[in-house]
């Protein structure tokens, strides 16, 4: 069976998938051009690499939802089977103003083949729309060759942020105001997508990594003492909490059941408000060490679930293919 995936943005996940994919050959499309000339563009490549492929498995990364709504649409003249791998914003937008749109995230899920979601409480938005779901959260990446750092403060917390908008970011800013100075906070991702007057007035103890490269990221995350990532999203589990898994980090996280669920053991759940964040950051500091050995538990625990589910997903695989 020939596979493809389609994706229109880089994302870990879909990275560390196609690395467990037998034969699965993974084309990333990115355009930074306005709208009107980005969708047009990134489709007519999605068509050409379909037409020179014609695989008989298609997988494609949603968001986003264009893509997603072409591959369970004109796709099916290239390809007999469409796997849709929905993240969040691929269920339901985020901004409720959107909810307008509905009926084509619906479409998608109903015409999809299958629609993998990260938990169960998505996995029922799916089948609520006469779609087929399941269930597979992100794999632990592995991360090869990092290096120990060294970090100007006493203590170094790292908060994984890409500054949009499910991000609490001013929150976690604000937190560092509130905390020793020996304590940095290093927040990742460009910073210049916040308003300015925001990074300007940030204390001296917040400190604006930039966009940095994998090998850099990999080994701040591993030079630090906890790993901060949070979300306004309630039903989202974080990629952040997978990568400080992987580095066997201390986890703050926001305080969902999605995530409460899932990562347990290892973690700290709070507030998406700077008391509540300053609260957790001087609680992890305090009970580091207990932390650590949680998280290598929950690691190995994660990972063994995680190989269970990939091989039930890969049965459902092979009985779409032999059912058409």
């Amino acid at each position: 069976m020939k596979k493809i995936w389609i994706a229109w943005e880089r994302h870990r996940r879909t990275l560390e998938l196609v690395r467990v994919l037998d034969g699965i050959a993974l084309f990333t499309l990115e355009c930074n051009a306005p709208r009107v000339i980005r969708y047009p563009f990134l489709l007519f490549k999605t068509f050409f690499i379909l037409c020179k492929e014609r695989p008989d498995l298609l997988f494609v990364q949603n968001p986003s939802v264009i893509l997603a709504l072409f591959s369970v649409t004109m796709a099916r003249l290239f390809t007999p089977l469409v796997v849709v791998d929905a993240h969040n914003e691929g269920i339901k937008p985020f901004y409720g103003r959107l909810n307008w749109l509905m009926f084509i995230y619906h479409a998608i899920q109903r015409k999809a083949d299958l629609t993998i979601v990260t938990n169960h409480k998505l996995a029922r938005e799916v089948y609520r729309n006469k779609g087929r779901p399941f269930v597979l959260e992100d794999k632990i990446p592995a991360f090869s060759a990092v290096e120990r750092t060294t970090l100007a403060g006493r203590h170094n917390i790292v908060f994984i942020c890409t500054f949009e908008k499910d991000e609490p970011y001013q929150a976690v800013i604000e937190a560092g105001r509130m905390m020793d100075p020996g304590i940095n906070i290093y927040i990742t991702g460009q910073y210049q997508k916040a308003p300015g007057r925001i990074i300007k007035t940030a204390p001296p103890n917040v400190v604006f990594s930039g966009f940095l490269s994998e090998q850099n990221y990999a080994n701040l995350l591993y030079s630090c003492d906890a790993v901060v990532d949070l979300t306004l999203m309630q039903n989202c589990l974080v990629c952040g909490a997978y990568e400080a898994v992987a580095l066997e980090k201390p986890l703050i996280l926001s305080n969902t059941p999605a995530l409460r669920s899932y990562f347990g053991p290892g973690a700290v759940f709070t507030e998406n408000k700077a008391a509540s964040i300053a609260d957790a950051i001087n609680h992890v500091l305090a009970n580091k060490e207990t932390l650590e050995n949680q998280v290598k538990i929950l690691k190995e625990k994660l990972q063994a679930d995680w190989q269970e589910k990939w091989v039930d997903l890969n049965g459902v695989l092979e009985q779409l293919g032999t059912g058409r």
